[in-house]
């Protein structure tokens, strides 16, 4: 690993829940945001680190052209985002619709049929992963680094990781066999993927988002009983029994860091993030 890698990582030690922003967590003062992303990729690669990416400009691609030769019967805000992007790429921001979750979700279908293509992205979030706690709490060997010069504050950051990972292991097993004590006098009321469904019927409503909820509303309602993979099994399974659809998140800009990481992480890009009721 070399010495940049590592000042990330470090970097993201000293960060709230241990993500920031790209700004955040440069290695040094001087490195550019450029550069810095280059590093958070080879993380990314290496599955160490969370990213979240920005999509800023979009292209019509020659499916989409086809489509505005042979005038297909399409939405006209489709037909209008095709022909913006018809001569050069343009930023998603440069795109007048309102609200911007019906823009995205509009940039998100014609991405999925091949209209448009994502033309530049860029790194905006980091955040470390589980892997990457346990990497440098139970793995981590300075190798291959040389002598090497680290600021107070980044040893601090680790050294007050390493007490925090371990005690939190060791509080994590109390909890546990606290917690099956407790199921096992009062078993828990059993939830199923239908009860998942009217609550999003319900929460929709609710926050009035015409049928496009953001899955941060979900988890908070079930946050106290069902585990985040408890809750995406749920909706997967509503998904296969074509009750809902998924759509993933266009542009993040509008939503916090919290009702960000709510989404479905994918290999690639954004999270899945919309639940749609069929």
């Amino acid at each position: 690993m070399e010495i940049q890698h590592l000042k990330i990582l470090l970097k993201l030690l000293g960060q709230n829940n241990y993500q920031g922003k790209i700004g955040d967590i440069k290695p040094n003062t001087k490195t550019k945001i450029e550069e810095t992303q280059k590093f958070c990729y080879k993380l990314w690669d290496s599955k160490l680190i969370h990213i979240q990416e920005k999509n800023i400009t979009i292209k019509i691609n020659n499916n989409g052209k086809k489509v505005l030769t042979n005038k297909e019967n399409r939405n006209q805000l489709e037909i209008n985002i095709l022909k913006k992007c018809e001569k050069t790429k343009i930023k998603i921001s440069e795109i007048n619709i309102t609200p911007a979750s019906k823009r995205d979700l509009l940039i998100d279908k014609l991405v999925r049929e091949n209209l448009i293509d994502i033309v530049d992205k860029k790194i905006i979030h980091g955040e470390l992963t589980e892997a990457g706690k346990q990497y440098l709490a139970e793995e981590y060997l300075a190798e291959g680094l040389g002598n090497v010069s680290l600021p107070k504050a980044l040893l601090n950051n680790y050294l007050t990781f390493i007490r925090n990972y371990f005690m939190d292991k060791i509080s994590s097993t109390k909890t546990i066999t606290s917690t099956v004590e407790e199921e096992n006098i009062n078993p828990p009321k059993l939830i199923t993927p239908d009860d998942i469904l009217q609550t999003i019927i319900r929460l929709d409503r609710t926050v009035n988002t015409d049928n496009y909820l953001p899955i941060f509303h979900l988890r908070n309602e079930y946050k106290s009983v069902l585990s985040k993979d408890e809750l995406n099994s749920m909706i997967f399974t509503l998904q296969k029994e074509n009750k809902i659809s998924l759509s993933r998140l266009v542009d993040a800009s509008q939503y916090t860091e919290e009702e960000y990481d709510a989404g479905i992480p994918q290999s690639i890009g954004y999270p899945i993030f919309y639940l749609i009721v069929k």
